[in-house]
């Protein structure tokens, strides 16, 4: 997964799209991409630890 020097602009692996929303329930913990042509899941194993201390105020 990529991310910028200095920022904590979330990429999708997949899709190099960088808009995507945390999404977490009792069996999944990640990051939803809302990219148009993307909509893939990125599980919080593949997501760098200073990602995962955003909230929703972030977005």
């Amino acid at each position: 997964m990529e991310r910028k020097e200095g920022s904590a602009v979330w990429i999708c692996p997949y899709c190099g799209g960088n808009h995507g929303l945390p999404f977490h329930d009792e069996q999944l913990d990640g990051m939803l991409c809302l990219g148009s042509d993307c909509g893939r899941f990125v599980e919080e194993s593949l997501i760098p630890d200073d990602a995962r201390e955003w909230d929703f105020s972030d977005l």
